[in-house]
């Protein structure tokens, strides 16, 4: 299982999710990757208006609760001074291009949300660089150029849609076409206290860890639970993305909007790995 760095073109995705009658779950999106490589690094990029309604601040919150690096402009508002017409401007291609490129040792596979072909030109530059390239898109949005290009493998989203579908309050999976338990799909029940699971890295802070789990809940391991008896001074520094944690839950939150999960690590030789990396 190796790297996969996932690249979301907001603006794209959201008229193919219009195209497709269906909203996307992304912590059910992450869960999927991460069921098939060892380590995941979203991206989401997306134009912002001047006025952020509690929508969209919500709809940011989940994001970054399950791990997805955030990269927004201002739209720009532009007037034709010959027609007086006026032309929103947001597009972040760019923005997702250099971070593709310049974080490319960060990953083997390059996984691109979008259906659009200003972006062959970054695909056929990674696939020179030895990146496996998958686009993820639906054949009634996407370019040609795209569903056409050697060496990319393109899945069409509309097959996918028990995978990834968002369900509104009180909807159980779907039973038609479910996916298999071995996919990883995110349960609707939270974890009792001593249950354990095993997680993967989604971000690292000084003061503790988030990690991956099968409960569509933000989750932390507090630096002061990684029984470790050294004294750490920045987790950041001895923390790996690559790292994947046995847990044991702590104590379950369902007060919030998104459900919080504190565990302790239950992996001494995770524990010990830890201890090894503290210098001085």
């Amino acid at each position: 299982m190796g790297r996969a760095a996932v690249y979301i073109d907001g603006a794209n995705l959201f008229f193919t999710q219009r195209h497709l009658g269906w909203q996307i779950d992304f912590s059910r999106l992450m869960a999927f990757f991460m069921a098939r490589y060892a380590s995941v690094k979203a991206n989401y990029y997306v134009p912002a208006s001047e006025t952020v309604s509690e929508e969209n601040a919500a709809f940011t919150r989940v994001l970054s609760a399950h791990g997805y690096r955030i990269t927004s402009k201002t739209v720009k508002k532009i007037v034709n001074k010959e027609t007086g017409e006026i032309v929103m401007k947001g597009n972040l291609d760019v923005e997702l291009v250099v971070d593709a490129l310049c974080r490319a040792e960060e990953y083997d596979t390059f996984i691109l949300f979008s259906g659009d072909s200003d972006f062959l030109p970054l695909l056929r530059a990674l696939k020179e660089m030895g990146k496996e390239v998958l686009v993820y898109s639906t054949q009634g949005l996407s370019a040609r150029e795209l569903l056409s290009e050697p060496g990319v493998a393109f899945f069409d989203l509309s097959i996918l849609r028990d995978r990834f579908e968002q369900f509104r309050s009180g909807e159980g999976v779907r039973s038609q076409g479910a996916p298999a338990e071995s996919d990883q799909e995110f349960s609707a029940r939270m974890p009792d206290v001593g249950e354990h699971f095993t997680g993967t890295v989604l971000k690292i802070k000084p003061y503790g860890i988030f990690l991956s789990n099968p409960y569509h809940a933000k989750c932390l391991l507090p630096l002061s639970f990684l029984g470790v008896s050294k004294y750490i001074r920045d987790l950041t520094e001895i923390a790996r993305m690559s790292d994947v944690f046995e847990v044991v839950v702590y104590h379950v939150n369902t007060s919030r909007d998104i459900a919080e999960i504190t565990v302790k690590l239950a992996d001494k030789r995770m524990a010990d790995e830890l201890s090894s990396r503290i210098i001085g």
